[in-house]
């Protein structure tokens, strides 16, 4: 069955698709698998959690914690040495990536490692790619972009926008369990389909993203990312790192967006809409820093798309049930 287009995916929910009890059940689902932890967390993990929290870090123990679980620790070796992190050099061993990458850096690597671990074992494989692509895609943006307008902390935008859609998660593990495509289609559609998702799932990616954070125990910063990068004007605690991510991944939906529908209409509002939006997300920057922006979207996201692929196809490979799977990662 051929995906169905953003205009097909919303027209569908707008004429009743969705039943209230279809409704209410999915909403349901998406609230048991929170409430279970999407999945839980296993008990190394939370440990590791409260270790990164704290100052000063014990690298010794957060090394032992990451290492009693080999799986883990080959995946963060291995992504750390990919294209996706551009170090400098190779890293052999964990306590070298706690220090390469900082401390931050590394939790939420090691937070998406597992996330993509446990995602392999029930998303489709068109759903894994195209989630974990776009979501590394607007982190590298999100940095740049942060970078260009001289935010303190860019780092910081690097990682929430690696997991600005987590909230997706979940429903992305509701609609695997559809016996048709609707859910998927419209939950991986580029752009802001929050109406469709609430219709059809009771809630939105947004709403779910801010229920993790918060359970997580993310920075007040990324929980707001998670939950507004549609709206940035609401955020309060880091209005500017909002608009950076939501920048980043506006820009990259709309790529995805004309790949897949090379409307003519699309592509003549494209430069209008992309500077109207930056001016929206960055009101506080200087013009000059704002046109930089602009300019340095296309160019760093031709130089971002093959570090990708090359990335993906270095850590992911495919099941023989045609689910997406990380390649088995050895430390080299």
């Amino acid at each position: 069955m051929e995906p169905l287009t953003t205009r097909e995916s919303v027209q569908r929910i707008s004429r009743g698709g969705a039943t209230v009890d279809a409704q209410m059940r999915r909403r349901d689902r998406v609230l048991e698998i929170l409430s279970e932890g999407l999945p839980a967390l296993p008990s190394h993990l939370i440990e590791l959690n409260g270790l990164l929290a704290t100052s000063p870090v014990d690298l010794k123990r957060i090394s032992q914690v990451i290492q009693s679980d080999p799986s883990l620790t080959g995946q963060v070796i291995h992504l750390c040495n990919s294209a996706l992190f551009g170090l400098r050099r190779r890293v052999f061993k964990v306590e070298e990536a706690a220090i390469l990458l900082g401390t931050d850096r590394l939790r939420t690597l090691v937070f998406t490692c597992y996330l993509m671990d446990s995602s392999n074992k029930w998303m489709q494989e068109r759903a894994f790619h195209e989630h974990w692509r776009h979501s590394f895609t607007v982190a590298i943006l999100s940095e740049r972009v942060a970078r260009a307008i001289h935010h303190p902390m860019p780092d910081q935008a690097y990682l929430a926008g690696l997991l600005h859609d987590v909230g997706k998660l979940p429903l992305l593990m509701v609609a695997a369990q559809d016996s048709t495509m609707t859910g998927l289609d419209i939950v991986l559609q580029p752009g802001d389909h929050l109406a469709a998702e609430r219709e059809h799932f009771g809630l939105d990616h947004c709403e779910v993203g801010r229920w993790i954070g918060n359970s997580w125990e993310f920075y007040p910063c990324h929980i707001e990312v998670f939950g507004l990068h549609h709206n940035p004007a609401a955020a309060v605690h880091d209005p500017l790192l909002v608009g950076v991510v939501s920048v980043a991944d506006h820009f990259c939906e709309r790529k995805e967006l004309l790949g897949a529908e090379k409307s003519s209409e699309i592509l003549d509002a494209d430069e209008t809409s992309m500077g109207a939006h930056i001016r929206k997300c960055l009101p506080a920057t200087a013009s000059f820093e704002r046109d930089n922006v602009e300019r340095l979207l296309e160019p760093e996201y031709r130089n971002v798309i093959p570090l990708i692929a090359q990335s993906f196809s270095a850590v992911v490979s495919k099941k023989p049930d045609g689910a997406a799977d990380l390649a088995t990662s050895r430390v080299p």
